[in-house]
């Protein structure tokens, strides 16, 4: 059972369709029925040119984004060590990331 499950009714003309759903998506704000359940995802292109990060402007860097996402997932493990956190083999999540894939992390987000 979904949580937070609203109807919505949508009229255009003479046609009224009704959809049930959590999340309407984009729907909400154009009220066309082709566009619940459609988001518009921010791009990463340009990202190391978008600083400050967050909604909230709190990390000036993509490093300090970095900081606060390696220190969020250090203490989902302490408080859960079974809690899954990154992928090592593309399926199961298992492990904070490495200095080196950190970097990694770094360089691509620098690149776009």
């Amino acid at each position: 059972m979904m949580k937070n499950v609203r109807m919505y009714e949508i009229t255009a003309g003479t046609t009224r369709t009704r959809i049930t759903t959590s999340d309407p998506g984009r729907g909400l704000l154009t009220g066309n029925a082709t566009d619940f359940g459609v988001f518009d995802i921010p791009q990463l292109r340009g990202i190391s040119r978008t600083a400050p990060y967050f909604h909230n402007n709190s990390a000036a860097t993509l490093e300090e984004m970095l900081d606060f996402y390696d220190a969020f997932f250090r203490l989902v493990i302490q408080n859960n060590p079974k809690a899954p956190i990154l992928t090592t083999d593309g399926i199961h999540i298992d492990r904070p990331p490495t200095p080196a894939e950190r970097e990694a992390l770094l360089a691509y987000l620098r690149r776009l």
